[in-house]
């Protein structure tokens, strides 16, 4: 009847008329769990276990009593001892995959997680850990390479995710600078470009991209509509069929081909061979780079897997293989080729970027089967939303009908509030973010991103001091928010505290002596500070870099 309080008292009674019957002290322990009483059903499924080793049920809640009270290495030597193949074997795995999270060891959480079966409450953590795990190898690129192209790239996607583009546009110039056939870099730069309607130079890039990634869908999608859109439609459909067969199926490109078949330009109905010619068989890594560039990743899979029986240190390989298996949706084992790849070079930074990648999509992938499960929960919708705006092209579209939804179903949650508001900013929408962003900060006054994107709305509106004091909040909540930190110094220079403002570029050309915009921005908050020999130092900087 759910009378656990009852419960608890009778098995009491019972055990203290015989207080060495292991079964007494375990219903006695199980009553104490339901009530939330963990430090009693410990000591009571303690003396069962103690009476009884191996009696049904104890070592399982005795664990989860353990967890329950933050002694997590005592859950998990408690776990540990519960059979996999027993009726309390997936609920082991679950615990035991929360109490490694719980001590920040999310490798060993994961496979134990990937095993505890298909529960909403086993998925949702399973995403969590996912995602907690793709940070900590964006964490290490940072660390440890943190000036490469692939840590540049992913500084670059974050500030585009918070629709910061011009910086992301200049991390993403430095990276093409240090390596321009890394794949992914005019891929986000087409995005930039295209999001804010310069569909030539958008396109432009996208083509560029084609050339270090054949089989990007993204890419091949934007050329395809873009000629499409400009009268070359025979030559749109080759671009737009490896989009729709590369793609994850959301239907974008099929659309295209069906308003390119209207037209009469081309047979859509014809094997995707006759777009792309036949591999050579040959297990070569050269076979396998050409197999990929021609659309069939499969087959490239098949010649590198040949390849590593005989070559296992053959990195390049493995790094192609991992590309292939991200390429088909196959990202657990694109995840296993790069650990591999790590194993034997521990710093490669396209590996950990590619690496922390796989783990998002994974997450993205529980996510999915989360919502399948419970679409009327505005916790997964919000996740949702977030795989949505993390997801490699930014569908900001889905991901804001996930967070309006979310919002439908928890309307008082802050989260849900910034999540719009922080997503209708990055698409210019400033009126209908400012309300969303007001409601998150009334919540919680102090958080950073709101304050910062609550600032930048109110240098569009004129009202510097209301952006002045936003501002503050986000550098003081964020000081590694570089570009709070210089709409904050561009503001008071404005303002007429030009000699704090210089303060901050100084300090931000610390860290960045190459900046020449940085360089550019001093030498005018100088010459408000009537610092004329200063202000021309600074432009005769800007120009020797401009000259290089």
């Amino acid at each position: 009847s759910g009378d656990n309080v009852r419960l608890r008292e009778l098995y009491g009674e019972i055990a203290q008329l015989a207080p060495r019957n292991a079964e007494y002290q375990r219903g006695l322990g199980l009553a104490c769990y339901l009530t939330g009483d963990f430090d009693a059903a410990i000591a009571a499924l303690e003396l069962a276990a103690s009476l009884q080793p191996g009696l049904a049920g104890v070592d399982l809640y005795l664990g989860i009593s353990y967890y329950r009270s933050n002694r997590f290495e005592r859950a998990l030597a408690v776990l540990e001892q519960v059979p996999e193949s027993g009726a309390g074997g997936s609920m082991a795995k679950f615990w035991r995959g929360a109490s490694h999270r719980a001590l920040g060891r999310l490798a060993e959480a994961i496979p134990a997680l990937e095993s505890a079966g298909a529960a909403p409450v086993v998925l949702q953590m399973l995403a969590r850990t996912y995602s907690e795990h793709a940070a900590e190898w964006f964490q290490r690129l940072l660390a440890v390479a943190g000036e490469s192209a692939p840590a540049r790239l992913l500084r670059a996607e974050e500030l585009a995710m918070d629709g910061v583009n011009q910086a992301a546009l200049r991390e993403l110039d430095a990276a093409l600078g240090l390596a321009p056939g890394l794949p992914g870099l005019h891929l986000l730069k087409g995005r930039i470009l295209w999001a804010g309607e310069d569909y030539e130079s958008g396109a432009g890039e996208f083509r560029l991209e084609l050339e270090n990634d054949p089989l990007s869908a993204e890419a091949n999608l934007h050329v395809g509509a873009y000629l499409l859109d400009t009268g070359e439609a025979s030559e749109a459909v080759g671009h737009l069929r490896l989009a729709d067969h590369h793609s994850a199926g959301d239907g974008r490109a099929r659309e295209l081909l069906d308003q390119a078949s209207r037209a009469g330009t081309a047979d859509l109905d014809a094997p995707l061979s006759a777009v792309v010619p036949e591999a050579s068989p040959e297990p070569t890594l050269e076979n396998a780079r050409a197999a990929y560039g021609s659309g069939q990743p499969r087959h490239a899979t098949v010649l590198l897997q040949h390849l590593l029986a005989e070559r296992p240190a053959a990195l390049g390989a493995r790094r192609l293989l991992a590309r292939c298996w991200l390429l088909l949706g196959q990202y657990r084992k694109a995840a296993d080729a790069l650990l591999a790849v790590l194993s034997a070079s521990q710093n490669d930074p396209e590996s950990l970027y590619l690496l922390g990648r796989s783990y998002e999509s994974l997450a993205s992938q529980a996510v999915e089967r989360l919502f399948s499960a419970d679409p009327r929960s505005a916790g997964i919708r919000l996740l949702r939303g977030e795989s949505f705006e993390r997801a490699p092209r930014l569908d900001l579209e889905r991901a804001l009908a996930e967070f309006r939804a979310a919002g439908d179903l928890a309307p008082e949650d802050a989260g849900v509030h910034h999540a719009i508001g922080r997503v209708l900013f990055k698409m210019n929408r400033f009126d209908e973010a400012l309300p969303h962003l007001e409601a998150a900060l009334a919540e919680n006054p102090g958080h950073g991103m709101a304050n910062y994107l609550l600032g930048r709305i109110m240098l569009v509106r004129g009202r510097r001091q209301d952006a002045i004091r936003s501002l503050r909040t986000a550098v003081r909540a964020r000081p590694e928010l570089s570009d709070a930190r210089r709409d904050l110094a561009g503001a008071l220079a404005l303002e007429g505290q030009a000699d704090e403002a210089i303060e901050i570029y100084q300090a931000l050309l610390e860290a960045h002596p190459g900046d020449a915009s940085l360089h550019a921005l001093l030498a005018t908050a100088f010459r408000r500070a009537g610092r004329m020999q200063e202000a021309k130092a600074q432009a005769d900087r800007v120009r020797e870099l401009a000259g290089r």
